[in-house]
């Protein structure tokens, strides 16, 4: 856990994040995306500007979630109330189903963990008796697996008027077994002055293979379909390669044979070819926005494909013209 003095030094000297989010009328994904691409590009354009990710909701009653990075609290307090925000959410409001929240997080945490974001509202009054609770639960989260720290941010005036605290753990699923705990829900109970507001739980089903975090640019999260491709463009000379080498040098059992092949191909696709992927795709993974649509996810979709095609044909060539293999 970081330490209430620490995270208080974090807001003058490191980065700053905000959690948005907004549940979006039925009906209106598509316009809302565009807007949001409109967002994204005017938040690119302010000084202290790192990155933003989007994450669409689950279904059509859930909420949009928009991280915003900036290095500093400053900075990122000179584009939340910008009158280039301020009018492009005015423009907005008809896609809105409700009033959106906002989480503020002052320091650079960027692990690429499983994390959850508390908001709490505290009454003045309140403020030295929750932070004793907030002692409790940290200290109970620590003794459950996969724990990797917490963090506490004091309100930003003007900015936050909640205290935010971030949970990291190793897996989704230690997250849940803490958030489900009997520990976990018998420490809420004791919060009736500053029950949590909002939580929000972040993970990625691909981890830091599709991680977009370069600074200055607008990039959401691509969605899963463009994973999947681009995962078996990496994938497929990946096993193919591996199995012929290990084969014609490895006289073993299949089972064997195929352990160490996915040892080595996991290990190869997450430290070498991946990044190699994903930063070819980066035009289609997550298009700029004022790319051209249709056109950009066309071109990435023939690209992939001609890429399997020219690859399996390279094989062909290999292993009946040149070698005759297996």
């Amino acid at each position: 856990m970081t330490e209430t003095a620490q995270a208080e030094g974090a807001v003058d000297r490191g980065a700053a994040t905000v959690v948005l989010g907004q549940q979006v009328k039925p009906g209106y994904g598509d316009e809302y995306q565009r807007w949001q691409n409109d967002v994204n590009a005017s938040a690119a354009r302010f000084a202290g500007f790192l990155g933003t990710q989007v994450t669409p909701p689950a279904d059509d009653h859930g909420e949009w979630t928009i991280i915003y990075r900036f290095d500093s609290v400053q900075r990122l307090y000179e584009w939340l109330n910008s009158p280039a925000r301020t009018e492009l959410l005015e423009r907005g409001t008809a896609l809105f189903a409700s009033p959106g929240s906002q989480q503020v997080m002052a320091g650079d945490s960027a692990e690429a963990l499983v994390t959850v974001v508390v908001s709490h509202p505290v009454s003045p009054e309140y403020e030295k008796e929750f932070l004793d609770w907030q002692r409790r639960i940290n200290g109970a989260a620590a003794k459950f697996p996969g724990f990797r720290g917490a963090e506490l941010f004091r309100p930003v005036p003007g900015v936050q008027e909640e205290w935010t605290v971030v949970y990291r753990f190793a897996s989704p699923k230690d997250l849940d077994r803490w958030l489900n705990s009997d520990v976990e829900k018998e420490l809420i109970r004791e919060a009736d002055h500053f029950r949590a507001s909002t939580t929000r739980k972040f993970d990625s089903s691909f981890g830091s293979w599709f991680s977009f975090g370069r600074a200055g640019a607008a990039e959401a999260a691509p969605p899963d379909w463009k994973t999947a491709l681009s995962v078996l463009v990496a994938l497929y000379p990946t096993v193919v390669v591996l199995s012929l080498i290990i084969t014609r040098l490895w006289y073993a059992p299949f089972w064997n044979v195929l352990l160490l092949g996915n040892i080595l191909s996991v290990s190869l696709l997450t430290w070498v070819v991946m990044p190699v992927v994903t930063r070819a795709l980066r035009f289609w993974l997550t298009p700029a926005p004022d790319a051209p649509q249709p056109r950009t996810d066309v071109l990435g979709v023939v690209a992939c494909a001609a890429f399997l095609i020219g690859i399996a044909g390279v094989f062909w060539l290999v292993t009946r013209v040149v070698w005759y293999l297996p």
